[in-house]
């Protein structure tokens, strides 16, 4: 399934990268216009933010005794620029990606836990830093943003929460028990909607390794001190790359390049946009252009500044997020798990197609800025309208099958490829569907080995790797049926022991 979720995270960030095409192409053809030197530097401090802030979280969780190592943790800052742009609840979504992180690399559940809040309690501590010096600069200069200080003040009040839990992990444990296990059970009616549940005593487990936690930072105060720090200084060289940038563009008044940096630092913890995509540019402008920058500078300053410090980072987090270890498997694959992540790939390939398709029939306007990747897979030049919809539904129906790995949907599914492909190419002219659905159809039949369950109803399912000495369907179905009946404690009796005790004595 993760490699399911790795092809649609892939399929996403290229419509993403698509969508955002025209900005990309401004983002260069700016690039181009400002000075050599200070885009050099603003480089520079990009890389260097982003290195400082993999070290801030390798203290943090060498702070709650969990080592994890520089390049590890470099490798999961960039993921996580890439990772959090296409999840709701960004900040929620980092901190769960860290925390699975730490497990992975061996960190029980209060360390992993513990771990990631300290990360983003030095975050949230640097953003708040530079909140100060951004409120300071612009009481000096008597332009306060309301906005600003709304989110400031928040700000302040999420690290307040993160910081007291540890104080009352270390000062009174049994109530840091109590908020863990109502904050169980919730989680437990939350995801009990989809039949879920957090394993046995999680709430406990948690508090206990977050008290012990707790306990560590209290006798080492110098490893939050120094998480902080890192963070801090990477806010700071944050910072210094929108100056750089303006002195690039000709602007060298640094106080409003600070106020602006200050109020783009809020704005992509509150914009709906992800990460701030849209709303952190247009915040940098109105602060520049209020203090006598004009608006073509403005607009420059921040769309380049916006194109190195994420669009650079986003570039690098998709090819380091393969390294990042979520998708890769925790031991070796046997051949039936193989088999499902076959399944799981081919249904999600035919249900993208099939979903995109019926999004061209119902809301076409929506996919017209993404006709370069729908133009490989859009059937509506041999169906129209009803059709289109049944064509596609159709599609997503075997798609359902494919996860499931039944042998008829994976036989029905090449039957379509096959005729789809065939009808476009010689009556559509349509040469991208075509390849497109025989390069489908080849892979399925070359994988065909992992589509093995048949479709039964009311029957007994078993698959070739359940019973090797078995040669047939029947004789597999027959001896499950007898392993069943045996588990149940019913008796099997055969023809001649039957006629024996219908016999009268």
């Amino acid at each position: 399934m993760k490699k399911a979720l790795l092809l649609v995270i892939g399929i996403v960030a290229v419509c993403f990268l698509i969508a955002n095409a025209d900005y990309l192409a401004s983002f260069l053809d700016t690039l181009q216009t400002g000075a050599l030197v200070p885009i050099i530097v603003s480089c520079v401090l990009m890389l260097a933010r982003h290195l400082v802030q993999a070290a801030s979280y390798d203290a943090a969780f060498e702070a709650v005794g969990h080592k994890t190592g520089f390049w590890h943790n470099v490798v999961l800052i960039f993921s996580l620029v890439f990772i959090n742009t296409f999840c709701l609840f960004s900040g929620a979504t980092g901190v769960a990606f860290i925390i699975d992180d730490a497990h992975r690399s061996g960190a029980n559940a209060g360390q992993a836990t513990s771990g990631a809040i300290l990360s983003q309690i030095g975050y949230f501590a640097a953003i708040l830093v530079i909140s100060v010096i951004g409120f300071l600069t612009m009481l000096i200069s008597g332009s306060m943003n309301t906005l600003f200080l709304v989110g400031g003040l928040a700000l302040a009040g999420v690290l307040i929460i993160l910081s007291g839990l540890f104080m009352v992990g270390y000062r009174k444990p049994r109530i840091l028990f109590r908020v863990f296990l109502v904050i169980e059970s919730l989680l437990n009616k939350l995801i009990g909607l989809v039949k879920k549940h957090l394993k046995l005593g999680w709430g406990r487990k948690t508090a206990s390794s977050f008290i012990s936690s707790a306990t560590i930072l209290a006798k080492n105060p110098q490893g939050t001190l120094i998480t902080v720090a890192y963070a801090s200084f990477s806010a700071i060289l944050n910072m210094a790359c929108l100056v750089a940038i303006g002195y690039a563009f000709g602007f060298q008044d640094v106080a409003p390049l600070v106020a602006a940096f200050a109020v783009a630092a809020i704005s992509v913890i509150l914009s709906p946009t992800p990460q701030g995509v849209g709303v952190v540019e247009a915040a940098i402008a109105a602060i520049l252009t209020a203090h006598a920058c004009s608006l073509a500078t403005a607009t420059a300053i921040a769309l380049v500044y916006r194109g190195i410090m994420f669009w650079m980072p986003f570039c690098i987090g998709a090819v380091l997020l393969s390294q990042s270890g979520f998708f890769a498997d925790k031991k070796t694959p046997t051949d039936e798990q193989r088999s499902k992540d076959i399944g799981w790939i081919a249904g999600t390939l035919v249900l993208v197609v099939g979903a995109v398709n019926l999004g061209m029939a119902l809301i076409p306007q929506t996919f017209e800025p993404f006709t370069m990747l729908t133009s490989w897979v859009n059937i509506g030049g041999l169906l129209i309208g009803p059709a289109l919809i049944g064509g596609s539904v159709l599609l997503m129906v075997l798609a359902v099958g494919l996860i499931l790995r039944f042998r008829t949907a994976w036989a029905l599914t090449i039957g379509v490829l096959v005729l789809v492909a065939g009808a476009e190419f010689l009556y559509v002219n349509t040469w991208q569907v075509a390849l497109a659905a025989v390069a489908l159809a080849v892979w399925l039949f070359w994988k065909r080995a992992a589509f093995d369950r048949p479709l039964t109803f009311g029957r007994t399912t078993l698959r070739p790797n359940d019973d090797p000495t078995a040669t047939t369907w029947e004789q597999r179905a027959e001896k499950g049926a007898l392993i069943k009946q045996q588990v149940e404690g019913e008796s099997i009796l055969s023809g001649e022991d039957f006629e024996k005790e219908e016999q009268p004595s």
